[in-house]
């Protein structure tokens, strides 16, 4: 799936190219080379992120704002259990704000704390897993020290975590596997795809790989919904 793509229909792809998966042994990279962000968004696709990030803002500042308020009016009348109810929602809250900023940044930031490094995939799935409490299964030699490519590794986790949590679903857990160095498959119970906050959260999780050199696509199939995620630039 290329960046270009001006929407995240419920195929992003309709071809299946996992098996170009390029199997040779990785060379070592001497140096780090400068990795430039891939691309900024069109003028279209920039006003509608802006706007839907805009709309996940509204909602977190407005939950902080009714429970720190409630807190400040009546917290000698609250008992603990609605105290501990309102101290949660203002953690959670607190914690999709700075999740909204480091999006914000990733995709329309000035990129001055952008620190490009090796990006080592495995470490940086493991870590988004961990993260997001998903179920990761690394298949045998996918651990390779040798497979990197330059990038941000914050930004890519950001990307893989943003990916996981779309997701999620309460229907049931989702599955990470990397069955290689470098691919990486998610599959879920069937989704719908063009739910608001889904579609924006993967829509981002779009963005944020595809500008560190990182593919994905996501489709549904029959009764699951599958994510792929080639980890840094199509080998030749």
């Amino acid at each position: 799936m290329r960046a270009s793509a001006p929407s995240l229909p419920s195929d992003l792809d309709g071809s299946d190219d996992t098996d170009e998966l390029d199997m040779a042994p990785p060379s070592r990279l001497a140096a780090v080379p400068f990795a430039q962000p891939r691309r900024r968004l069109s003028t279209g696709s920039h006003a509608e992120f802006v706007g839907a990030l805009v709309h996940e803002f509204r909602g977190s500042l407005a939950s902080l704002k009714g429970a720190s308020e409630l807190m400040a009016r009546r917290r000698h009348d609250l008992d603990e259990a609605v105290l501990a109810d309102l101290t949660a929602v203002i953690d959670r809250q607190a914690a999709r704000v700075a999740w909204l900023v480091r999006l914000l940044e990733a995709v329309d930031g000035d990129g001055s704390s952008r620190r490009v490094e090796a990006v080592h995939g495995p470490t940086v799935t493991r870590q988004a897993a961990a993260a997001t409490a998903m179920d990761l299964e690394m298949g045998a030699g996918a651990d390779r020290n040798g497979d990197v490519f330059p990038g941000a590794p914050e930004r890519v986790r950001l990307g893989l975590e943003i990916l996981f949590e779309a997701l999620c679903s309460p229907a049931g857990a989702p599955c990470a596997r990397m069955p290689v160095a470098g691919f990486l498959t998610v599959v879920a119970r069937a989704l719908d795809l063009d739910e608001p906050q889904r579609r924006f959260a993967l829509r981002s999780a779009f963005r944020v790989l595809d500008m560190e050199g990182c593919q994905l696509r996501v489709r549904s199939l029959g009764d699951e919904t599958r994510a792929e995620v080639r980890l840094g630039p199509r080998k030749r």
